[in-house]
C-alpha cells in the first residue's frame, strides 16, 4: 500500500521525506506516519468516499469547541487526508493510577463542554433502529445456533429493549462521539482546560441520548475500569449538569450500557470471523463480565431471562 500511496503523492506534487506505517483499526481504515520536512504528521487512508466525507464534515463542526487534529492536506480524491499527530499521548499509553482520574477528568469535561454547545443540527438522529441495527450484530454473529432460534431470541430481546429505550430518549439529545474510548482520546497537556482531551476516530457521531458516551468510557472494552472510577465518572457528568434526572440517568447508563456491550460482542466476533482479525477477541471477556454485571440488575431481570442460556450464564 504505501507504494500505492507514494505514487498518489508523487503525482499531487506532495513532498514528503519518509512514510511508514502506524495502525489499522476495526475499519478498513489505515494510518500512516509521513515525515513532511522538521514535522511528522498522520496521513489516513480510506477507501471509503463517505467515511472521508463524513469525517472532514464533523471535523467542521467540532474544531472551534474541543482539540481535533488539524487537516493538513485534503487529498480525500485519492481516499488520503494528512491529519495532525497526537504523537504518543494516547490515554491507553499514558492512563497510570497516578493520573488517571486526572484524565479522565479532562475527557468529562470535553464531553461536558460539547454537550452544552448546539452542533448537532446537520447530524443523524440515534434512532432507534439504528440501536436496534447494532445490537442485532450479537444475535447475527456472536451466537451459535439456528437462524430460526436467533430470530426468535432476537424478536423476544426487541420487544422488551424498545420500552428501556422509550425512557432513555427522555434523556437531553447531544453531539454523540460514538467511540468514545482510551484508543481515541489523547492527553495534550499543553492546552487549556477541557483542550487537554484530543478527539479522533469521531466519523461516525451521531445526536442522542447524553448518557452514550459517559458509557462508553465508564465500561470500556479495552480496559478494566474500577467501579470506584467509574462511580466517580457518573457523580462527576450528574454533579455538571444538574437539571438532569440522575434516575433516569442511571437507568438509561444500563440500557445503553446492555446494547453497547452486545454491539461490540457482535462486532468482534464479526471481525474475526469475516474479516481474520482476531486481536480483539482478547477482550470479549471483559465484555461478557460487563454485559452479565448489567443484566443482572433487578429491573433488567426480563433481559436477563432471555440471554443468560445463550451466554452460558445459567
Amino acid at each position: 500500500m504505501i507504494d500505492e500511496i507514494t505514487k498518489k503523492l508523487d503525482h499531487k506534487k506532495i513532498k514528503f521525506d519518509n512514510l511508514q506505517f502506524l495502525a489499522g483499526d476495526a475499519s478498513d481504515r489505515k494510518y500512516f506516519l509521513i515525515k513532511q520536512q522538521n514535522n511528522v504528521n498522520v496521513l489516513m487512508v480510506d477507501k471509503n468516499p463517505e467515511n472521508l466525507e463524513r469525517f472532514l464534515k464533523i471535523s467542521y463542526l467540532l474544531k472551534e469547541h474541543v482539540s481535533i487534529p488539524e487537516i493538513i492536506t485534503d487529498l480525500k480524491e485519492d481516499d488520503i487526508l494528512i491529519i495532525e499527530n497526537f504523537n504518543k499521548n494516547k490515554f491507553s499509553e499514558v492512563l497510570k493510577t497516578s493520573n488517571k482520574i486526572k484524565l479522565y477528568k479532562v475527557a468529562l469535561d470535553a464531553l461536558l463542554y460539547i454537550h452544552k454547545k448546539k452542533i448537532d443540527k446537520k447530524l443523524v438522529h440515534y434512532s432507534k433502529k439504528i440501536f436496534f441495527d447494532e445490537s442485532n450484530l450479537f444475535f447475527d454473529w456472536y451466537l451459535d445456533m439456528s437462524k430460526k432460534k436467533v430470530e426468535l431470541l432476537k424478536n423476544e430481546f426487541n420487544s422488551i429493549f424498545s420500552g428501556f429505550l422509550d425512557k432513555v430518549y427522555l434523556l437531553p439529545n447531544v453531539f454523540i462521539h460514538r467511540d468514545y474510548h482510551i484508543d481515541n482520546l489523547f492527553y495534550l497537556k499543553e492546552k487549556e482546560k477541557h483542550f487537554k482531551c484530543g478527539w479522533i476516530d469521531y466519523q461516525d457521531a451521531l445526536v442522542g441520548p447524553c448518557v452514550y458516551d459517559v458509557v462508553s468510557l465508564a465500561q470500556d472494552a479495552r480496559i478494566d475500569v474500577e467501579k470506584t472510577t467509574e462511580n466517580f465518572l457518573i457523580k462527576y457528568y450528574l454533579d455538571n449538569c444538574v437539571s438532569i434526572d440522575k434516575d433516569l440517568f442511571l437507568f438509561s447508563y444500563t440500557v445503553v450500557a446492555i446494547q453497547r456491550h452486545l454491539k461490540v460482542l457482535g462486532i468482534f466476533k464479526r471481525l474475526e470471523i469475516r474479516d481474520n482479525k482476531k486481536n480483539y477477541i482478547k477482550h470479549v471477556p471483559r465484555v461478557l463480565r460487563l454485559l452479565e454485571f448489567n443484566l443482572k440488575k433487578k429491573k433488567f431481570s426480563s433481559l436477563f431471562k432471555i440471554l443468560e442460556k445463550p451466554l452460558g450464564l445459567s
